[in-house]
């Protein structure tokens, strides 16, 4: 068993609470729109859509999400008691199928989701203007993306996650900004904390996060039985309630914090993703979105499934903190809901499950980790290459 392995995600836990003005300091870095803090990114987006639900005449609403991504989309449709219309991926790129979208649209369809996956880019651009002309609310799920400077977001409602390993790490919470009417006047209950929430937004889960995520101890804890790391399954929805007032101090002052530390270092990374293609293994892109100034996680695609499974496990075998993310598409996700499970073919959600790979980003990573990357994929090409002279 290695010493030192590198978690896929390591966003510390921030460990300061207070900020003086924790809702106005919020509302101002997010344009003055409404600001709701709640129990977490899933919750927010069950709320988002059940916004968009309340405001259609219709009597079985359908919101458009991709047929590739977290299970928790699905997740908040089913909590906000709305169909959850799952829509082919662009070949190759991280968007919508133009086609595939256009023809799932209908007179039930409420809202689009716009998923900003690993900081790549929601396609927002081009999304809206299609939101605009159908008369359509956008909703960006930017769970897996949190700006450093105030941006302007052309969705209706964005959502953010503040769970571990997000962009902006809190253990627990997420919030949802709009510029409609607040989506918590949907008789949406206060959180009452329960030992589990108190525990999550306790000091001592913060100091053992980032304790338990340093590769000299993430190492064994990775080689546990039963702890579920990188797993992906479909969870019930939980509780769609809003955070106490008490919270908006310890969110708010992370967010500052959160905006003064960058972890993402490009430099070290800009050779290799050049020389990668000539090798088989190119960054995946999200059309018309600029590189990502500072993502998630380093999405990659191989050629097909099987080289994707030999580098991550070769990758793995030196403790360089590899990922498959979500390894199928989203009907395929064990305890999927059947409304889900049904829909599809989605060819091209499917062959992005099958060569999809990522590779940590955060500040443990340096030169000395894009080397032994390098040399792991070279070794991979050249073994591929002999294979396929024979």
């Amino acid at each position: 068993m290695r010493l030192w392995v590198l978690p896929p995600v390591r966003r510390s836990v921030p460990l300061k609470r207070r900020h003086p003005d924790g809702r106005a300091s919020m509302r101002q870095y997010f344009a003055n729109r409404n600001v709701e803090l709640y129990v977490s990114g899933t919750a927010a987006l069950a709320r988002a859509i059940a916004s968009c639900a309340s405001r259609s005449p219709v009597s079985a609403p359908e919101v458009i999400v991709p047929a590739y991504g977290c299970p928790d989309l699905v997740a908040a449709c089913m909590s906000a008691c709305v169909h959850p219309r799952l829509v082919d991926v662009a070949p190759g790129q991280w968007a919508y199928d133009p086609g595939a979208l256009e023809s799932s649209l209908s007179p039930a369809t409420v809202a689009i989701v716009a998923v900003n996956l690993l900081g790549l880019g929601d396609a927002s651009a081009d999304l809206i203007r299609l939101c605009n002309t159908r008369r359509i609310p956008l909703i960006q799920d930017s769970a897996q993306y949190l700006p450093r400077e105030s941006i302007d977001w052309p969705g209706e409602y964005v959502v953010l996650s503040f769970g571990r390993g997000k962009p902006l790490n809190l253990l627990h919470g997420g919030a949802l900004i709009s510029t409609v009417a607040s989506a918590g006047s949907l008789s949406v209950p206060p959180v009452r904390y329960t030992a589990r929430a108190r525990l999550l937004s306790s000091r001592a889960a913060a100091l053992a996060f980032n304790a338990l995520t340093h590769p000299m101890l993430y190492g064994s804890l990775s080689a546990l039985p039963g702890t579920g790391l990188g797993e992906v399954i479909y969870k019930t929805p939980s509780s769609a309630a809003l955070l106490p007032e008490h919270a908006w101090p310890r969110v708010a002052t992370a967010l500052e914090l959160y905006r003064q530390r960058p972890s993402y270092r490009r430099d070290i990374w800009t050779a290799e993703l050049q020389e990668w293609p000539h090798l088989g293994v190119i960054a995946l892109s999200a059309p018309g979105a600029p590189l990502a100034a500072e993502p998630l996680r380093l999405a990659l695609l191989a050629p097909d499934r099987a080289a994707r499974d030999i580098l991550v496990d070769n990758l793995n075998r030196d403790g360089l903190g590899a990922s498959r993310l979500y390894a199928t598409a989203l009907p395929e996700v064990a305890g999927i809901p059947e409304v889900a499970k049904r829909q599809g073919p989605f060819p091209n959600a499917i062959a992005l499950a099958d060569r999809l790979f990522t590779l940590p980003t955060h500040t443990l990573v340096n030169a000395a980790t894009v080397h032994a990357t390098r040399r792991v994929l070279l070794a991979w090409h050249r073994s591929r290459r002999n294979i396929l002279i024979t």
